[in-house]
């Protein structure tokens, strides 16, 4: 069971001001985003947060907002619903944070906590029907960061056209939001097993529309 189905067992803090949770992300949606790196500085910022620092929870949002908007915009494929579902997911990520384990990485409850959201958005619509190369250089040109970028586009929107909704957002957690396939299948929560089938056919599929 999640962290968040508990959230009755615990004190909850107060709702932190939405204002701080709005921010919009300045690339592309999906652009992947470079994830936020496990440091003990994470779990301070969750620990002072619990006892009711709004700031440090502020900060969490910013380092995290990227990435989950990013998750929600390829479920919903619209800026709006995306926008309104992250604010939801750091809303309800604040009030369970007290049954959090600062152990985990808090990036893979966000994200399981985004995807419940946007399962209910799709549901509350009657719209839900199914559970849905390394670029590094040294100092990229402006051109080239252009040319991934859109390289990169054209990828998932290939794959989003061949692909059935689970296998493109397990496919997306994998390799663009670089999670483990222990996290990803904690994330959708199928076995590691069904991870790895669905990632194996969703490769096949983008092999044989290149052919």
């Amino acid at each position: 069971m999640g962290e968040e189905e508990h959230a009755a067992q615990a004190p909850t803090p107060n709702a932190p001001d939405r204002s701080s949770m709005t921010a919009t992300p300045s690339a592309s949606p999906v652009t992947p985003s470079a994830p936020f790196p496990a440091e003990n500085g994470e779990a301070a910022l969750i620990r002072a947060t619990v006892e009711g620092d709004e700031r440090a929870f502020a900060t969490i949002v910013e380092a995290h907002h990227r990435r989950v908007f990013n998750f929600l915009y390829q479920l919903t494929r619209h800026r709006h619903d995306a926008e309104d579902l992250t604010q939801q997911t750091f809303i309800k990520a604040y009030r369970h944070l007290p049954q959090f384990d600062p152990a985990r990485p808090l990036i893979n409850w966000l994200l399981t906590i985004a995807r419940h959201a946007a399962i209910n958005h799709f549901r509350d619509n009657k719209r839900w029907t199914e559970l849905p190369p390394d670029t590094a250089g040294h100092e990229p040109s402006p051109a080239r960061t252009a040319e991934v970028r859109d390289r990169t586009e054209t990828l998932w929107d290939r794959a989003r056209s061949l692909l059935s909704a689970r296998e493109y957002e397990v496919l997306w957690l994998r390799f663009a939001e670089e999670l483990s396939t222990e996290e990803t299948a904690r994330v959708v929560g199928l076995t590691q097993t069904h991870v790895k089938v669905l990632v194996f056919r969703a490769r096949r599929a983008l092999m044989k529309g290149e052919a």
